[in-house]
């Protein structure tokens, strides 16, 4: 499958090794950019489309090949699919040159995937989707992979992934070199 896009990501952060967005250890990306605007969603900054850090698809996907001790790539935001040629390329680049695991995360619901035309080559690539808006008044922090009880996480027919999770929130604090300390997942406080 082929798909047209322009060169570059928006891209908001990037860890090349997290261990909460997915099974395993994963190179996560989270992409700048959306307009669903859920109500007491925890990535505001993500929201504008203005440019973040602009990174070249093949660049990202080789930093993604090159990523030591990955056991997969998960890809949240921001919106996805609100960059959808270059998301759609880079899972298919990774599942066809990789044996990565490939979880995405979406706002939208199935059906609008489906009208979009995004949803078959998600069912294709992805070995996990968690789809749908997050809603506060559904907000659960011990759910697995998701904020709010709407949200659902798909295996497609024909994920390579057949661990289903138990439901329990985890929290992951990243300190760098430089003591500054990165606080990733769904805490119980915003």
């Amino acid at each position: 499958m082929k798909f047209q896009a322009s060169d570059e990501f928006n891209v908001s952060h990037i860890e090349p090794a997290t261990h909460i967005y997915g099974p395993g250890t994963r190179f996560t990306l989270w992409v700048q950019g959306c307009s669903l605007g859920c109500k007491g969603c925890w990535n505001e900054e993500m929201w504008p489309k203005r440019p973040r850090t602009l990174i070249h698809r093949i660049e990202l996907l080789q930093q993604i090949l090159r990523a030591p001790n990955i056991d997969g790539i998960t890809i949240l935001g921001g919106e996805p699919l609100q960059q959808a040629e270059n998301t759609l390329w880079l899972l298919a680049e990774i599942r066809k040159h990789s044996n990565l695991s490939i979880m995405t995360y979406t706002g939208y619901e199935p059906h609008e995937l489906k009208q979009m035309g995004y949803w078959k080559p998600l069912l294709e690539f992805a070995d996990i989707i968690v789809a749908g808006r997050y809603q506060e008044d559904k907000r659960n922090t011990y759910l697995r992979w998701r904020g709010s009880e709407n949200q659902q996480v798909i295996y497609p027919d024909n994920s390579r992934l057949a661990q289903y999770p138990d439901e329990s929130n985890d929290l992951e604090m990243i300190i760098s070199e430089h003591g500054a300390i990165t606080t990733l997942g769904y805490p119980e406080q915003q």
